[in-house]
């Protein structure tokens, strides 16, 4: 049993590095966009597949865990954001951007519209 449990723990860890190295190439940063705003720039190439299987594999199941918890976050702030009238603004953070984000954007892609909004963007 002790054997299996570290085989699966040595796959899984072979599975990281090898689609995080595939996947660092698609992932850019300068300083120069930092200092523009951190603005999004939309990669006209098509992504690479282990960026894909990166997205598929990882990225939508936690994106569909992320709009579950996320529907039980709006649901348990609802007496709260029912007499502040922001319900609307409660259901597209705690729903409708992980949702969008998980079932509408494109496989393997980044959507400027399911991203949040940070300190360091207007």
């Amino acid at each position: 049993m002790k054997s299996k449990v570290l085989l699966v723990i040595l796959v899984m860890s072979l599975v990281c590095a090898w689609t995080g190295a595939g996947a660092a190439g698609q992932i850019s940063y300068s300083m120069r966009g930092a200092e523009k705003g951190f603005g999004f720039k939309p990669n006209p190439n098509p992504p690479s597949s282990s960026v894909v299987a990166v997205d598929g594999l990882i990225g939508r199941p936690l994106g569909l865990a992320t709009t579950i918890a996320g529907t039980a976050a709006f649901l348990v702030t609802l007496p709260v954001s029912i007499p502040s009238e922001s319900t609307s603004e409660a259901a597209w953070g705690f729903i409708g951007r992980p949702g969008g984000w998980t079932f509408v954007r494109p496989l393997g892609r980044e959507e400027p519209v399911f991203q949040e909004q940070g300190v360091f963007q207007p």
